[in-house]
């Protein structure tokens, strides 16, 4: 490409400032480019495409199959060069009109190599390769607070179903939550509890699902004496894992959470505050409990059942589509969700104070039903069946359940 009289950019004009992490914008003191008031799809895929390569020429037939990857226009040289056009007036009117940020030739556009620019993404890079570089923990933690900080969101959000979008805001996002546990570790090591918590706070609203994250958290509130802070963050981390991914919480995190337990009562009392604290709110219904309790109450009624001849049985109730509607659709998700819901109600509703409950998976719970024999333990769940059916909102569902008695080898 021909690139003479290149205008001094460095000379004329401020440094341009370019977000990609999260919405998508480019700025100086003169004025700002982003989706919302440049008010076209297209220049924003244009001119986001542009920065992303600006590196190299881009050939006019590489811009037409990112634009236009479904031969959507009828002419698209003539498409590209009204919105090259369009774009270079927009810029020019923005940050000034002698001005020359995109540079042509022989059938090939760049941005102009000579414009000073700030990019965030590159920012982030550095600061990276400075912590896995470095292997003094101030230079590592300085740079890793300063990546975690550059990166606001996935790389271009608002262009996410991009195909050339996806692979790179898949490769930031991994190198994000690499660098949150990394600096995460080095200030739990530190006893920095409370940048930690803000970190992985953060961290925790980008990527909800990781589990080794959530850890990080919970062990910098409960060293930072936030233990009901923690309780409620476990009972919401569970929750969020059954509901989203149909597990359940890792060994570490059961672990941390019995750990904090015992922490929350890790100090002399006497009888009557000991009372107090154990007196549970009076409620109706059974008792809703994480697996992790369920499995300590399993253990307990195993023994005296076995010590005193008690029968206590074990039931596992199971929701189905009652049509085919693959498991990867959106559909299936919304269905299961809101029927699990049903039955949690209907379960904690119908069954007595003495009986046990607990979410297993995706689409099942688990109930304990103590001093009860294999026949009325059938008639109970039978009986939550129909009260599962009758509420109106389960058509498209199929619920099905399985009784055992509890093993007491």
């Amino acid at each position: 490409m021909e690139k003479k009289n290149l205008a001094k950019m460095k000379e004329n004009h401020s440094a341009l400032n370019i977000r990609m992490f999260g919405k998508f914008q480019i700025e100086n003191e003169n004025g700002m480019l982003n989706k919302e008031n440049m008010r076209s799809e297209m220049l924003t895929r244009l001119l986001a495409y542009m920065v992303s390569h600006r590196e190299k020429d881009m050939t006019a037939q590489e811009l037409i199959d990112v634009l236009w990857p479904d031969d959507q226009s009828d002419n698209p040289s003539g498409a590209l060069k009204n919105l090259m056009y369009r774009l270079r007036k927009l810029m020019n009117r923005t940050w000034g009109e002698d001005g020359r940020y995109i540079i042509t030739g022989r059938g090939a556009y760049q941005l102009n190599p000579e414009l000073v620019v700030h990019v965030d993404i590159e920012e982030f890079e550095e600061c990276c390769r400075q912590v896995f570089n470095s292997e003094d923990p101030a230079v590592q933690q300085e740079n890793g607070k300063k990546a975690v900080e550059l990166y606001q969101g996935m790389f271009l959000s608002e262009l996410s179903s991009e195909y050339w979008v996806i692979s790179i805001a898949t490769y930031y996002h991994s190198i994000y939550l690499t660098m949150v546990k990394k600096l995460a570790a080095l200030l739990e090591k530190e006893k920095q509890f409370t940048d930690v918590e803000e970190i992985c706070a953060k961290a925790i609203q980008i990527e909800p699902l990781d589990e080794e994250i959530h850890c990080f958290l919970l062990r910098a509130m409960i060293a930072d004496n936030k233990q009901k802070l923690a309780s409620d963050h476990y009972k919401e981390t569970v929750k969020l894992l059954y509901d989203s991914l149909g597990v359940r919480p890792s060994g570490e995190m059961e672990t941390i959470y019995e750990e904090l337990q015992k922490i929350q009562h890790d100090h002399e009392s006497n009888i009557d505050i000991i009372q107090e604290e154990l007196r549970e709110e009076k409620t109706s219904g059974a008792f809703f409990c994480e697996y992790g309790v369920f499995r300590k109450i399993y253990a307990l009624e195993s023994r005296s059942g076995s010590r005193l001849g008690i029968s206590v049985h074990l039931a596992l109730v199971s929701l189905y589509l009652d049509f085919q509607v693959s498991k990867d659709k959106n559909d299936y998700a919304s269905l299961i969700g809101e029927g699990m819901k049903v039955l949690e109600d209907t379960l904690l509703k119908r069954l007595r104070s003495s009986d046990i409950v607990c979410r297993y998976s995706v689409n099942q719970f688990l109930v304990m039903l103590p001093a009860c024999q294999y026949e009325d333990a059938k008639m109970v769940v039978n009986r939550l069946k129909d009260s599962f059916y009758k509420s109106g909102k389960t058509n498209k569902l199929l619920l099905q359940y399985s009784i055992d008695e509890l093993n007491v080898d």
